[in-house]
């Protein structure tokens, strides 16, 4: 994941709008629709101070007298399109390296990419940013909005967590995959077993040198007290001493190993098929982690709907919508639509774009979709909206027009689960970002230039 800079992505920079942390002052924002995701006002009005939302409601709501208003009386505005989960947007989705949980997104993510442009100008206003699935354990993700000209402007949260891949990498098996997986822990624990008797020998050296008036061996000061501090190890059993680690006498790897089996990262857990699925959650159950996990799957993945019922924190389905196998005696091919059978299921789920389409790929079309297949409209925009939010534990942030939120939304001449619909504009953080009438390179695709 190294971080490239051309030329090339220098002259789109040029294009790509910078974000600012927040606007400052108050703005009122009418439309001829605000979705709220609950309801829909008609000729309603948003307030946004200081870059959050303070008040939805309609034509009547008080505006105070020096905000700035703007007025979209044919618009419709709505919270903006969240990718749950993508690997696009940095120059490598994976190391070579099958183990690696000191890797970090932000390290690769190239904020000039013209992804992130194609996705402002979509109308997305918040992705996830993970490690692909070439990997064991690929590293920590993090949100990102697809606009700024740093890391730092883009970010809205580097505690997304941490990529860990159940499907085998490509010549990978099942078996092995897991074998790795498995040998990474139990490594980690053996390691930290040595280390504790260690310390344990290190303290008992000191106290008998202390007896005889000479200087105890002592580590150097880094000058960081953090990460020097005892009882870095709260998983599992007490061993010989368990409370004298700390995260400095750890390796990069070791650290990012431990995070995840003390429970303080959220996993994302690549499972594309069904069996997957089973191996899946029996590995995080006995790990303990079963209750912070994404399940990152495929539509192959709906024979283990009942599996995925209430377990973990939901469900980011990727791809195609369809899952389509033949019947083994008729040699039919027979079409499941896998949004449908996880929401009869009870299952939470999220909808990533796809990118195996030629035409329409984003999140509005697979909404659309799930719609006309019988999902309910209010299940098929959460899931491109409050659902990926609530995934990344900024539930009542993004994806929602209520009071306390961001001030980050989408206006169209048209329904967001309308394929027809243009984005007209997209705010952040009440600052408008994207404006169609100024988006240069759209302009002169569309008018030959």
């Amino acid at each position: 994941m190294r971080h490239l800079l051309t030329s090339s992505a220098l002259a789109c920079a040029l294009l790509l709008p910078s974000v600012l942390p927040a606007q400052s002052g108050t703005v009122a924002i009418r439309a001829g629709r605000i979705l709220t995701g609950d309801t829909t006002i008609i000729d309603g009005t948003l307030l946004i101070e200081n870059g959050r939302i303070t008040a939805v409601g309609g034509a009547d709501l008080e505006v105070p007298y020096e905000s700035i208003m703007h007025e979209y009386p044919d618009a419709t505005l709505f919270a903006g399109f969240a990718e749950a989960h993508t690997n696009s947007g940095m120059d490598r989705a994976n190391e070579g390296v099958p183990i690696a949980p000191f890797l970090n997104v932000a390290d690769s993510i190239n904020p000039v990419a013209t992804f992130f442009e194609d996705e402002l100008r979509a109308g997305t206003v918040a992705m996830g940013v993970l490690p692909g699935n070439e990997t064991v354990i690929g590293g920590r993700g993090r949100v990102v909005m697809p606009a700024g000209m740093t890391i730092d402007q883009m970010t809205l949260t580097g505690d997304l967590g941490m990529k860990i891949v159940i499907s085998p990498k490509r010549g990978w098996s099942r078996s092995a995959q897991i074998a790795e997986l498995r040998e990474a822990f139990e490594g980690l624990d053996h390691r930290l077993r040595l280390l504790g008797q260690k310390l344990v020998d290190e303290g008992t050296r000191n106290d008998i040198l202390a007896k005889h008036d000479a200087a105890p061996d002592r580590k150097p000061d880094d000058a960081d007290r953090w990460d020097s501090q005892a009882g870095a190890v709260r998983f599992g059993d007490d061993f010989a001493g368990k409370d004298l680690i700390s995260e400095e006498d750890l390796s990069d790897q070791d650290r990012g190993l431990l995070a995840i089996r003390n429970g303080d990262e959220r996993v994302w857990l690549a499972c594309a098929t069904a069996s997957d699925v089973v191996h899946g959650k029996k590995w995080v159950s006995d790990m303990g982690l079963l209750e912070q996990t994404v399940f990152v799957v495929t539509a192959a993945a709906w024979k283990a709907a009942a599996e995925l019922s209430g377990a973990g924190l939901g469900v980011v389905l990727q791809g195609a919508l369809w899952h389509v196998e033949r019947n083994p005696v008729t040699y039919k091919e027979v079409e499941t639509f896998a949004p449908k059978v996880f929401h009869d299921a009870g299952v939470t789920f999220a909808l990533g774009s796809n990118g195996q389409l030629l035409g329409p790929n984003l999140q509005g079309y697979q909404a659309a979709t799930c719609v006309r297949e019988g999902v309910p409209r209010s299940v098929a925009l959460d899931a491109v909206t409050r659902v990926p939010a609530q995934m990344w534990g900024l539930e009542g942030q993004i994806g929602t027009l209520t009071a306390g939120a961001d001030g980050t939304f989408v206006l169209l001449d048209g329904d967001p689960l309308d394929v027809s619909s243009r984005v007209l504009e997209v705010w952040m953080r009440g600052i408008r970002t994207y404006d169609r009438t100024t988006d240069e390179r759209l302009q002169r695709l569309t008018e030959g230039r």
